[in-house]
């Protein structure tokens, strides 16, 4: 009964790696736009470090910080979930009461689409996009310290920041039950969750109380986690340690996005008969 439950599921993440792959064009600019904001925070880092006595930043040399602005672009990018979107539509074209009545689960339907169109993102521009990069920052600029297994183990930590996006965008989705102005919440959520996440500059850049705060948090799971890893920066121990709370964090996460849920649903009414 159970298999028969997540297959049941499996055919929306099909769908979303399928809804990837129709509008390819659309992904194709957006890891465009992720290349050209890459390219551009890397003169922005080369003019820093020309200008710098030192020849590391907060821990990080020029090649280091490259390879770091290539990967939080496209994990940026990758990781992208429309959930809160999708939400925010539902309600305000009246399409939640037929979902709610279908003998599936929203939330399950949501999260499972998110994953499809992240393993599409992923697969299609991601992969390419970083090997190009690792390729030319290795080789170019003389980036040291990659290991095939920090490239092995920065895909599961991809998948855990994936899985968090999407439960930041479900939480933040149950507001449209109660305001219209969700344009404004999705543009402040997603600058909070980039700059917060190390997507903007490195974490190890803010000061130490806030370095230490956000270690409390589930931001740094969303970029900064899968980029240290890739980049050696974390130790095995720290790497296991990163992975349980980030587990924990989702857990959590998920059971108050689902009391926020139940709350939410008893502000739906349906007309009809």
């Amino acid at each position: 009964m159970r298999k028969g439950r997540i297959r049941k599921y499996l055919i929306f993440m099909r769908s979303g790696f399928q809804t990837m792959l129709a509008y390819r064009g659309a992904i194709i600019l957006w890891f465009i736009g992720a290349i050209i904001s890459a390219v551009l925070m890397g003169l922005v880092w080369w003019a820093i470090y020309s200008f710098s006595p030192d020849s590391a930043i907060a821990g990080y040399t020029f090649p280091q910080m490259l390879m770091y602005v290539i990967l939080s672009a496209v994990v940026g990018e990758a990781i992208y979930t429309d959930t809160l979107g999708e939400i925010s539509d539902d309600v305000k074209q009246g399409l939640i009461g037929m979902r709610l009545m279908k003998p599936i689960n929203y939330r399950m339907q949501l999260g499972f689409s998110a994953m499809g169109s992240f393993l599409a993102r992923i697969l299609i521009i991601g992969v390419p996009v970083i090997t190009v990069g690792t390729i030319i920052v290795v080789f170019g600029f003389g980036l040291e310290g990659i290991q095939w297994y920090n490239i092995l183990l920065f895909l599961p930590a991809c998948v855990l920041s994936a899985i968090m996006f999407d439960t930041f965008g479900f939480l933040f989705g149950q507001l449209a039950f109660r305001t219209q102005a969700m344009f404004g919440v999705s543009s402040m959520s997603q600058i909070i969750m980039s700059f917060l996440s190390g997507g903007i500059v490195p974490i190890a850049l803010f000061p130490v109380w806030a370095q230490t705060a956000l270690a409390y948090t589930p931001f740094p799971t969303l970029v900064s986690l899968p980029v240290q890893i890739f980049l050696g920066q974390v130790g095995w121990m720290d790497m296991l340690i990163a992975f349980a709370v980030s587990i924990a964090w989702i857990l959590v996460l998920n059971v108050l996005a689902h009391f926020a849920y139940k709350s939410s649903v008893k502000h739906v009414v349906v007309f009809g008969g």
